[in-house]
């Protein structure tokens, strides 16, 4: 039987989010203003959707969207093959 406590219930940023929150922490750079970048270079991101991303989640689908998130805060990034 498992239990359950307030620990088991958060979530957890992977560990390219994690890097993301400490270059942009590095860099005084708001959340929002690195979805106003990339909304500015035609992506279609939101502030939920990049939630997300730190968090890992829908990362299937925004593989564009990490690049360059990747790009802009010098974040080494290779594309999966």
């Amino acid at each position: 039987m498992v239990t359950f406590n307030e620990m088991s219930t958060r979530r957890m940023l992977s560990p390219w989010g994690a890097e993301v929150k400490k270059r942009l922490i590095d860099r005084a750079i708001k959340q929002d203003d690195l979805v106003s970048m990339l909304q500015k270079q035609g992506y279609t991101i939101d502030k939920a959707a990049l939630s997300n991303l730190l968090y890992g989640i829908g990362v299937s689908n925004r593989g564009t969207e990490i690049e360059r998130i990747s790009q802009l805060l010098d974040i080494p990034y290779k594309p999966s093959a």
